[in-house]
């Protein structure tokens, strides 16, 4: 693997897998501010952005997430998506537990993505959210 790490704070990890074309969130339990919810997508498709053809798969593990605002919530549907796709994304994989929270907020994604051309799908095991992302060759 070549994971570039863009980001790490006490919020988040954001890296990149240039060989897989991979954008990686991984969350940490400390409770999000807007700004720090938004920070590692918006540096994931800013990389992404400068590298030609680079960004096809996203990958979000929420194991360890803290809760996510409507408002947080709201501006991935509607601004981070479309962003996204712009830059090449064509399906995410996301990593969660059994959370209530957590699966009110991954439905509220996924039905709000619909009208995408994006497949977000939901998983309990990063090795099979990996194993789904590594079946694509594009």
């Amino acid at each position: 693997m070549s994971i570039t790490v863009l980001r790490e704070n006490e919020y988040s990890k954001a890296s990149f897998d240039l060989e897989k074309k991979v954008g990686i969130v991984e969350w940490k339990p400390k409770k999000l501010t807007v700004e720090e919810y938004k920070a590692p997508f918006i540096e994931l498709n800013n990389f992404a952005a400068k590298q030609k053809d680079s960004f096809r798969n996203f990958i979000s593990d929420t194991r360890e997430q803290s809760v996510v605002s409507p408002e947080n919530r709201d501006w991935f549907t509607k601004n981070m998506i479309p962003k996204a796709i712009e830059s090449g994304v064509r399906r995410g994989a996301v990593i969660i537990t059994g959370n209530a929270f957590k699966k009110y907020y991954l439905n509220m994604i996924i039905k709000g993505s619909r009208k995408f051309a994006i497949d977000i799908k939901v998983f309990d095991d990063p090795k099979k959210a990996w194993k789904w992302i590594e079946s694509f060759n594009d």
